[in-house]
């Protein structure tokens, strides 16, 4: 009786077991059959990749300068279409009934099977679209896919070098980026590079089921992009715009300008002239255009702000002043004589003022801007002295590296030592006192000069985002400004040599009386910085490329500092001239217009 009830149980756990492997088997292949045929026999699934759509872009007051407009693109798939087509059959038949021109670039990609996906074209026409879906039996392996456009403003034009473009990402941003994907738009230069995590967002996902001939049968799942977040940068459009007419309307081929708030270090405009139709590096340029671009003498593409280095000339001084005083070597009160010469040995070295400047102190030296008396000054300080300072003042230091991609070069013994294997002599010292001889800055490190001196002494982080809107926590994130080091530089020193930097406009000596007629008090320093000697300008007939630059740096108003900055102008020839007018300008209609008030 045991033996039967065990025979029993393992007879009807046998025949359960059947049952349930003959009904599974009966669900997969009868009524499952044909979905899992269709995946087995004729379907995979593809991972679709979306791009999510960037963050905006805005100015400080909210004005729009950047954003994202849904366009459709032609994608194919390279390994599907390299087993329906020849190369030869694909360039045709995109020709003939897309009116498509396959570059070598992307046959390249679709021959070696580079990619999972690439663009054949963007922004797509709707005749491209009605095309497309007309003739698609001819084109297996290629699909429509949306694609967010990114569309520059007008605005945008003022400060294209600093905004910068997207494009698609390199293969070696791709190793380096796993979340990357080849259609998604990154930032390749500018603001879009630098803030691209902010900006990008997060890509949507999307599995399909797609059949041998690339066609998409079905999503069997879906996840949504994150749009990137928005930012809100530190320009005021209005200060950029007046920046750049007042380039333009100049007729100067070359320079830059750089307007901050010297309490927060925020940078209100920075303009680097020429410009350019930011749109163009989205849509494309024709050969004619590329070339005419990257062969402009003025060089457009390069922004002049952080990766020109120019001499600075005499907006150096006021730096050298600062050194001279606080170490000793003058007070403010000392009067030194200042002809027309200074010599050490065999060696003459000029005054730009042939009659001399007499016996004056250090703001009259900076009235006047006095060469000689900056020699002297210069030569008892040392060369060390004058390199502490700099490096106090933040030259040659990267004080916000997400910006600044070089920095000045302020030779020292050691450097010349190391970089021309020779000696330093006291003529270098002499040279460096007045910012000639091998000492290069931008137009960028211009600001760093006048900053601590506008604000009290104050070395502050530089910065271009203001703010920007978290997604994540739905709040508004604020860059709040950040003290890198102070100076200790005793009042009536400083009080010294703002008051040469006022006396540089209000003096009877002045250098840039121009500035006479900006509506508030102003303090600036003229710099004429000589590129080539005087004969061997004249034997080019005093050419553009061998002129001097001019340099002007400025703060406003003169008791409460609330804007500060610099215009430097490549061959300009003076600074006193040509810089300062420009500034006059530039600052005279900030305040008439009220962009920046005063109390």
């Amino acid at each position: 009786m045991i033996k039967f009830n065990r025979l029993t149980f393992l007879i009807f756990v046998l025949t359960v077991f059947y049952f349930a492997f003959v009904g599974r088997l009966f669900y997969l292949q009868i009524i499952k059959g044909e979905y899992y045929r269709e995946i087995s026999d004729r379907n995979y699934i593809k991972i679709f990749y979306s791009n999510p759509p960037r963050g905006k872009i805005y100015d400080r007051n909210g004005v729009l300068l950047a954003y994202d407009v849904p366009t459709y693109s032609l994608i194919a798939f390279p390994y599907i279409v390299k087993k329906n087509y020849t190369m030869q059959e694909l360039k045709e038949n995109l020709k003939n009934y897309l009116n498509i021109e396959l570059d070598e670039k992307i046959l390249n990609i679709i021959e070696k099977n580079l990619y999972p996906s690439v663009v054949i074209k963007k922004d797509l026409t709707q005749n491209d679209i009605e095309n497309f879906y007309n003739y698609n039996y001819l084109f297996n392996g290629f699909y429509l896919e949306v694609i967010p456009k990114r569309v520059y403003t007008e605005e945008a034009n003022y400060l294209a070098q600093i905004i910068g473009y997207v494009g698609y990402p390199s293969e070696k941003e791709l190793k380096e980026n796993p979340n990357l994907s080849p259609n998604i738009l990154v930032g390749k230069a500018g603001v879009e590079k630098i803030y691209d995590s902010l900006l990008r967002g997060e890509s949507g996902q999307k599995a399909v089921l797609v059949d041998a001939f690339g066609r998409q049968k079905k999503v069997l799942w879906e996840k949504d992009p994150r749009k990137g977040n928005d930012i809100y940068l530190s320009i005021d459009i209005r200060i950029q715009k007046i920046a750049f007419e007042a380039f333009n309307s100049s007729k100067h081929p070359s320079g830059a300008v750089v307007l901050v708030d010297p309490n927060t270090y925020e940078i209100l405009a920075l303009l680097s002239y020429p410009t350019y139709n930011l749109q163009k590096f989205y849509e494309g340029f024709s050969r004619e255009e590329w070339k005419e671009l990257t062969e402009n003498k003025y060089k457009p593409l390069m922004n002049k702000v952080f990766l020109g280095k120019y001499p600075p000339g005499s907006i150096y001084k006021p730096l050298v002043s600062i050194a001279a005083l606080e170490e000793g070597v003058i007070t403010p009160e000392t009067r030194i004589s200042s002809g027309s010469e200074f010599r050490i040995g065999k060696w003459v070295y000029r005054n730009w003022n042939k009659r001399g400047c007499g016996f004056v102190n250090v703001s009259e030296a900076l009235e006047t801007s006095c060469d000689t008396f900056f020699y002297q000054v210069g030569l008892k300080l040392g060369v060390e002295n004058i390199v502490k300072y700099s490096k106090l003042f933040g030259l040659g230091e990267k004080l916000n590296p997400d910006l600044e991609v070089k920095v000045a070069t302020i030779p020292s013994k050691e450097w010349k030592k190391k970089v021309l294997n020779q000696n330093w002599f006291h003529g270098d010292t002499v040279n460096l006192s007045i910012g000639q001889g091998y000492i290069t800055i931008t137009p960028f490190d211009a600001t760093k000069i006048v900053v601590p001196i506008a604000n009290g002494g104050y070395v502050l982080k530089p910065h271009i985002l203001k703010a920007y809107f978290d997604n994540k926590s739905q709040k508004l994130v604020h860059t709040n400004p950040e003290v890198i080091r102070k100076i200790n530089i005793k009042k009536w020193n400083l009080d010294a040599v703002r008051y040469g930097m006022y006396l540089v406009v209000y003096g009877p000596n002045g250098t840039a009386k121009a500035l006479k007629k900006v509506p508030v008090l102003n303090a600036g320093k003229t710099g004429t910085a000589q590129v080539y000697s005087y004969d061997t300008r004249k034997k080019r007939h005093h050419a553009w490329d061998f002129r001097d630059h001019a340099w002007f740096i400025d703060y406003a108003p003169y008791n409460k500092p609330k804007i500060a900055g610099v215009v430097f102008i490549e061959h300009g020839e003076s600074g006193g001239k040509v810089a300062a007018p420009l500034m006059a300008y530039i600052l005279k209609r900030i305040f008439k217009e009220k962009i920046i008030e005063t109390e």
